[in-house]
């Protein structure tokens, strides 16, 4: 009989099933020259706010208190790449698409689209909408933010995301220090046009069957250049939105506090204000919920135990599985790292179950592969290195042998780093205790603030570091190649095969979703193999979340907290 885990899991499969079949007949239903077809859902897909249980009365004040845990490195939604950032970008903005309640694209700025070409022309039609100064969105607004977003000089990490519009892999090759005129005829010729004010076209190579939830992502939203490039855009006296709240305060590395978009064009949000604190101990963060401080609360791993045997907080725990993998990443370009072998006996050593039960209070999916379960591709036999101490023993002589080395006291202590201010200390000290103990290794275990630490890992500046990705879009294709192909804006480890990035290519744009499954599963396979990283947990959630707090949809792509996808539907109840 399935877990409570496993029982999750499976109902994620088949919701990614439901919304992964929607995008491929999408394409495939205009595929082969058929003419366009409406394939937008109507404005009513928009979600609106629940209503309070039968017999609950609102609160007169709508006010909802969450924490961030650190400062958001970037609101400019180009940008930003990380979760802090996107949780609050989630409330701040819309783009052409959305996802819905069940991870599929729904109608936003766009209120319908054509697919044709074979499916790799979009046509976006747009609604009337306004940004919250009362201006009116255009599709000019989309081609000003896809352009700017891929254009090398601004410097985006996922404008890698562009690279299936038409001309994208062409930018994506330019070096942002490379001649204006190079840069500006590139995206002359990039794929995004706008025939009218409510239209927007994006011309792909290939047809892609993931490409709507693409253009349903934070970074692709509307923007002006006539705002967003002057100094202090983002900065709340001069924010511009397009979603439900606008950000009416920053008080940097301390608070932000959200109010309604009044120019926003769906539901109306009940709530009046979101109050978003910076608690970066999770220990302190836990006593604000107790202290009735914040009305949501991710629990820390010390103390989910302690939680689930409270006979009060018990009853507030929301658990929700997440199309998200924790794991750390190996320097693949590292002295020692870049040895298949030294990689393998370092994965090899380490109990993750032990793991899980000692640093996450027991909560989570043992992972071994990069695609979670529920999710199209997920290999639950595919193991190449589980936990075995002899084997790893093995692995880190043959290692020796191949690097010149003749013990492990001869290595230097080796470069392990992770962000301060979470609840990774106890992980990291966990695993290089399990290396230590093992091979004699030794770790300077490096905290960094989380902005420092971004780069850092993406410049290749560690051994070891730890990692995690949540979804962008419930594909595939964003645990892969968004994670893993050469030169990738996501690729944190160095990490880099051609057969592996082909093959993520030949499934792209294979309508066969049989076919489609078979060749991710042949690429993850080559990645895994090889290690670039050791996969960890496939995490169930837990938060804690006050009983007056309702109407928020919990989806395995929230950011950070359950509902931070559609904040406008959360209402507090009278209490």
């Amino acid at each position: 009989m399935p877990s409570t885990d496993e029982r999750m899991v499976i109902n994620l499969r088949k919701r990614f099933l439901v919304a992964f079949g929607v995008v491929g007949l999408v394409v495939a239903a205009c595929g082969g020259g058929a003419s366009p077809s409406p394939s937008g859902p109507a404005p009513s897909t928009v979600p609106s706010a629940s209503a309070a249980p039968s017999g609950a009365a609102l609160a007169a004040d709508q006010v909802l208190r969450i924490d961030l845990g650190v400062e958001p490195p970037t609101l400019d939604p180009n940008l930003a790449q990380d979760s802090t950032s996107i949780a609050v970008l989630n409330a701040l903005h819309r783009g052409l698409v959305y996802t819905d309640k069940d991870l599929n694209p729904a109608a936003a700025v766009a209120e319908t689209w054509d697919v044709s070409n074979g499916g790799k022309t979009i046509t976006f039609h747009l609604r009337d909408a306004k940004y919250s100064n009362g201006e009116a969105i255009v599709a000019d607004d989309f081609v000003f933010s896809w352009k700017r977003l891929i254009d090398p000089r601004t410097a985006a990490p996922y404008s890698y995301n562009m690279a299936d519009v038409v001309g994208g892999g062409e930018l994506l090759g330019i070096a942002g220090d490379a001649p204006a005129a190079e840069i500006d005829a590139a995206l002359a010729a990039f794929g995004v046009s706008a025939p009218d004010p409510k239209t927007f076209v994006v011309n792909l190579v290939k047809p892609a069957t993931y490409f709507l939830s693409i253009a349903s992502l934070w970074h692709g939203v509307p923007m002006k250049e006539s705002w967003i490039t002057k100094p202090g855009a983002t900065e709340a006296a001069n924010y511009v939105s397009s979603g439900p709240f606008i950000l009416a305060e920053w008080v940097h590395n301390s608070s932000i506090k959200l109010t309604p978009n009044p120019e926003w064009y769906g539901p109306k949000p009940t709530l009046t204000e979101i109050q978003m604190s910076m608690i970066e101990e999770p220990a302190q963060g836990q006593a604000a919920y107790e202290n009735d401080e914040l009305d949501m609360f991710l629990t820390p791993g010390a103390d989910i135990r302690r939680v689930q045997d409270d006979p009060v907080l018990g009853k507030e725990v929301v658990s929700s599985p997440q199309f998200a993998i924790g794991y750390y990443g190996y320097n693949m370009k590292g002295k020692y790292t870049s040895n298949l072998n030294f990689r393998a006996a370092l994965s090899s050593a380490i109990d993750k179950a032990a793991l899980i039960e000692t640093t996450w209070g027991g909560t989570g999916i043992v992972a071994n592969t990069m695609i979670p379960p529920g999710m199209l591709g997920y290999q639950e036999a595919l193991n190449p290195y589980p936990y075995d101490l002899a084997k790893a023993k093995e692995y880190m002589d043959k290692a020796l042998t191949e690097l010149g080395i003749a013990s492990t006291e001869d290595i230097p202590k080796l470069k392990f780093i992770l962000n301060t201010g979470s609840d990774h200390e106890t992980r990291v000290a966990f695993m290089a205790q399990a290396w230590t103990e093992a091979f004699g290794l030794q770790f300077d275990q490096v905290g960094l603030e989380w902005a420092t630490f971004l780069t850092a890992r993406h410049n290749l500046e560690f051994d070891v570091a730890r990692n995690a990705w949540g979804q962008d879009y419930p594909h595939p294709n964003n645990f892969l190649n968004d994670l893993f192909r050469c030169d990738g804006g996501n690729n944190d480890e160095g990490y880099c095969n051609k057969e592996f990035d082909a093959l993520i290519d030949q499934a792209a744009s294979e309508p066969d979703v049989a076919k489609q499954e078979a060749l991710y599963k042949q690429a993850e396979t080559i990645m895994i193999t090889e290690q670039p990283m050791i996969p960890l947990r496939f995490p169930v959630t837990q938060y804690t979340v006050k009983p007056y707090v309702t109407g928020y949809i919990v989806t395995p792509g929230d950011a950070q907290l359950p509902g931070d996808l559609f904040y406008e539907t959360i209402q507090i109840l009278e209490h």
